[in-house]
C-alpha cells in the first residue's frame, strides 16, 4: 500500500494533487509521500519482530535525500553507507554514529579515519588487506574499529546481472571457502574487534529461495568459527527484496522474509 491515488483522473499524493505541486514548484520535480515511508518502515519493522533486538539499515545509496533520511531517523532506523559523504548525510539526518554500517569497497584511509573519530557502529570489511589497514588507522587513533567480514557466499540471486553480488565471480566480498582462515588472522589484530559476518548477493530480488540458501551457508559458517572458539554476534543479512514496477509483479512480502530469518 502507498499514499498515491487517482482522485478524479488526477494522481495525488496524500491528497494533495500532483498538479498543483507542479504548478507551484515546476517539473521535473520528485514527490516523495512521507506516510508512505513510515508505513514502510513500520511493516518492514515488524516483520522482524520476532528477532532479538534486530538492527534495520536503510542503504542511503538508494535515496540519500536528507528528508528521507530525517523521516527513517524518527523511525528508528540506521544507515548502510558506502563513502564518506553518505556518512556525513546520515548524521545530519540525525541518525546515531552507532547506528551507521560502512560497507562498500574502496573505502579510502581518511574515510577510514572519519568514520572512526565519528564512532560508527560497524565496519563491513571486504578483503583481508582492508582489515589490517583498518586495524592500522584504528591503532594510530588509539580507537577500537568494530567489525564484520563480508563473505561472497557463491549464490545466484537470480535478478539482473549488473545488481547480481553474490556469485563467485563477483568482485565483492571473499569467497566462503576462504572466510574462516581470514577471519582468525583479522580477528588476532590489535584495535579490530572482529565480531561477525555480512553477506549481499542483491538487489531486485523477486524470490527468498537464493536469500534462504545464503543465510543457511552463513549459518553453517558461524557455527564453525564458533567452535574455533571466535566471537560472533553480529550477522548483516544484506539483499534487497524486489519492488513492484509494474502489474504483476510479485515480489516478495516482508512477513514471509522476516519468518525465513
Amino acid at each position: 500500500m502507498n499514499h498515491f491515488n487517482l482522485i478524479n483522473g488526477v494522481l495525488h499524493a496524500e491528497d494533495v494533487a500532483l498538479s498543483d505541486i507542479a504548478d507551484a514548484v515546476g517539473t521535473p520535480v520528485y514527490v516523495y509521500s512521507r506516510a508512505t515511508f513510515e508505513r514502510h518502515a513500520q511493516v518492514f519493522r515488524d516483520a522482524l519482530s520476532g528477532l532479538d533486538n534486530p538492527h534495520i539499515a536503510f542503504a542511503v545509496k538508494s535515496n540519500p535525500n536528507l528528508a528521507v533520511l530525517k523521516v527513517l531517523a524518527r523511525q528508528g532506523y540506521g544507515a548502510d553507507v558506502v563513502s564518506g559523504g553518505e556518512m556525513d548525510r546520515a548524521l545530519a539526518a540525525g541518525m546515531a554514529a552507532e547506528d551507521i554500517v560502512f560497507s562498500g569497497v574502496g573505502k579510502t584511509a581518511e574515510e577510514i579515519t572519519r568514520a572512526l573519530k565519528a564512532g560508527i557502529g560497524q565496519f563491513n570489511i571486504e578483503s583481508e588487506e582492508e582489515g589490517r589497514e583498518l586495524a592500522d588507522i584504528a591503532t594510530s587513533l588509539d580507537l577500537t574499529a568494530h567489525a564484520v567480514l563480508r563473505i561472497n557466499p557463491d549464490v545466484d540471486a537470480g535478478t539482473h546481472g549488473k545488481i547480481s553480488t553474490g556469485k563467485a565471480d563477483n568482485k565483492f566480498g571473499v569467497g566462503i571457502h576462504r572466510a574462516a582462515e581470514i577471519y582468525a588472522r583479522l580477528s588476532a589484530l590489535p584495535n579490530l574487534h572482529m565480531r561477525g559476518l555480512a553477506l549481499h548477493i542483491g538487489s531486485q530480488l523477486t524470490s527468498l529461495e537464493p536469500l534462504e540458501t545464503a543465510f543457511t551457508k552463513v549459518g553453517v559458517l558461524v557455527q564453525l568459527l564458533r567452535s574455533q572458539g571466535h566471537e560472533v554476534t553480529h550477522v548483516d543479512l544484506g539483499g534487497g527484496l524486489g519492488v513492484r514496477y509494474r502489474d504483476g509483479d510479485n515480489p516478495p512480502e516482508p512477513a514471509d522474509y522476516g519468518a525465513m530469518v
